[in-house]
């Protein structure tokens, strides 16, 4: 008798391709149907909906997490056992009610996959780890994309794929890949920034990870980046304590609720920050933070907190 499989790591060019071989690998084993949060960017569902899966959005509660009465009534709604995304918003996880809700829901027979991308610095360990060990016991698949929290331009990761799949080596990503190693040598040149993201608008075709940045990831000053980093957003958050935080001492920028969300946005705007996350009609009422001290005055004065 053969012995069991290992689940499969593969690093990926982006988190879209991740979720591509995720998707392909629903499909193949008789999957029709997607549980996402309502709460997120488009780029986690189009892989899906590109391999015919049919998308259905589920309410998610104030910490942009599934909300776990709406994801009992969507998965009791389901004809077949569907595959669940559970995104770790914000960097926030599943505990109370919706940890119980998705155990009950895997038992049933649903799928889960757990978006680890607003999570990555704290699961940096885990993620990164060689292939063949084990994934997130809670999960059948663990996916992020690795560029928007590590200190690199390319990178995506899937954990739990039951059998090794085929990476393309298209143009498209090898071009992909030339601009971005460009655009990490011209920081100040955000046109090359905007070229990679339209770039991997089109370049949907999983690829695996370039090697220059799969090396990366294993040389000592990485960690040693990542320590300086989560240090960083621990003081960011200790300095808009005072305000609704609705991802309080998680690695990742503080995100605030404020009725005025709309105008602090703006003045941020005014000042020349980019805001490092917002989806339009899914996060309006929240502001994440750009990590600069002269941005959290602004946040302060714009809030009108007594820190200002």
């Amino acid at each position: 008798m053969l012995p069991a499989q290992q689940p499969q790591t593969v690093f990926t060019v982006a988190g879209r391709h991740a979720f591509a071989l995720v998707a392909r690998e629903a499909r193949a084993d008789g999957v029709r149907e997607v549980l996402a949060p309502r709460v997120r960017c488009t780029a986690m569902t189009i892989p899906f909906e590109l391999e015919g899966l049919r998308v259905n959005n589920v309410e998610c509660g104030p910490t942009g997490l599934l909300d776990p009465g709406p994801l009992t009534a969507a998965l009791a709604a389901c004809t077949r056992p569907p595959l669940i995304l559970h995104a770790e918003t914000f960097g926030n996880r599943a505990d109370g009610e919706l940890r119980t809700a998705l155990a009950a829901a895997r038992r049933s027979g649903a799928r889960i996959v757990v978006d680890a991308t607003h999570t990555a610095l704290e699961r940096a360990d885990e993620l990164l780890a060689d292939a063949g060990t084990t994934h997130h016991p809670d999960a059948d698949y663990l996916v992020a994309s690795l560029r928007k929290l590590l200190p690199i331009p390319l990178g995506g990761v899937v954990r739990g794929l039951a059998s090794p799949p085929e990476l393309a080596g298209d143009p498209l990503n090898a071009d992909l890949t030339a601009v971005a190693e460009i655009a990490e040598r011209r920081p100040g040149v955000p046109a090359l920034k905007d070229a990679v993201e339209d770039l991997l608008d089109i370049a949907w075709a999983p690829a695996p990870m370039p090697g220059t940045y799969r090396v990366r990831l294993a040389l000592p000053e990485f960690n040693a980046e990542l320590s300086r980093r989560r240090a960083r957003l621990a003081r960011l958050h200790a300095a808009v304590a005072d305000l609704d935080v609705v991802n309080p001492g998680v690695a990742h920028p503080p995100v605030i609720a404020h009725p005025r969300a709309a105008a602090i946005r703006a003045a941020l705007a005014r000042a020349g920050f980019s805001l490092p996350l917002h989806w339009d009609g899914a996060t309006d009422g929240l502001v994440a933070l750009p990590d600069d001290p002269q941005a959290i005055k602004i946040v302060h004065r714009s809030a009108g907190s007594r820190r200002s």
